[in-house]
């Protein structure tokens, strides 16, 4: 049953997303600053890169929870958000921890929900460059629920790479 409700959370993470509209490149801090040769040249993540991302948000979203959905690894809204973080920008890991979970004077918990389908690591992918620190994967799979779809990720370079939007056709 937990697990039928960590799926169902999964499917929708796209209503939340396809709501949530995050401006286009963002600027990069820290110690991540990029040189005047380098942004000369069109950036992207790699493969590797790319996969450790879809695969950490995927991982994310879909938490241990006990019997009463309670988290086992979070025990607030700001560790859960600072994980998501990882592999998203600010405002959709705000966005997910929003929709996907709730806080409890006893810890968070999972809000059951259907999943949409995701990334599959083994089909290929398209990349397009949209500026120097932002791509889109695009990538066209099938399900035996919702058939044939296109999801579109859109990365930005922001400390590393980060989700910043993502949408289905």
């Amino acid at each position: 049953m937990r697990k039928l409700a960590l799926i169902l959370c999964f499917t929708m993470m796209t209503a939340v997303i396809l709501s949530i509209t995050v401006p286009g490149e963002s600027a990069v801090e820290g110690n991540n600053q990029i040189g005047a040769s380098a942004e000369a040249e069109e950036m992207q993540p790699d493969k590797e890169e790319v996969i450790r991302v879809m695969n950490g948000l995927e991982d994310t979203l879909k938490q241990d929870a006990d019997d009463s959905y309670k988290l086992k690894h979070y025990a607030t809204e700001q560790e859960l958000t600072e994980a998501f973080e990882a592999y998203v920008t600010p405002e959709l890991a705000a966005a997910f921890v929003d929709y996907y979970f709730r806080a409890e004077a006893d810890g968070v918990y999972v809000i059951p929900t259907q999943t949409e389908p995701w990334f599959q690591e083994e089909n290929e992918y398209d990349m397009i460059n949209i500026s120097n620190h932002f791509v889109q994967v695009v990538q066209e799979n099938e399900n035996d629920m919702v058939g044939s779809y296109t999801l579109v990720v859109e990365m930005a370079f922001q400390n590393g790479w980060k989700i910043q939007g993502i949408s289905y056709k």
